[in-house]
């Protein structure tokens, strides 16, 4: 579990997550008064998922998007998941 993840625990942040119908899967800060749990394989997940985006954003290609049509583009991130996942 990541320090700066428990960053986002504000009430104000909370509230609007609510608002607009969205779990948060965000860690409780030990500071607070009141702890609640949270769906821990469901942060584990969206971390995963954080970390994936982290990694491909490296490839220059993939950051700043060259190609013009969505088609090349969804070929280019395919690849780059594809080599992420053979650990090339």
């Amino acid at each position: 579990m990541s320090d700066r993840d428990k960053a986002y625990d504000a009430s104000a942040f909370r509230a609007s997550l609510e608002a607009a119908g969205c779990t948060p899967v965000i860690p409780w800060n030990r500071s607070r008064a009141t702890s609640r749990s949270y769906d821990k394989e469901l942060y584990k997940a969206r971390s995963e998922i954080e970390c994936t985006f982290n990694l491909l954003k490296q490839a220059r290609r993939f950051a700043t998007r060259y190609e013009q049509t969505l088609r090349n583009y969804a070929a280019v991130v395919a690849l780059g998941c594809a080599m992420l996942w053979l650990r090339i």
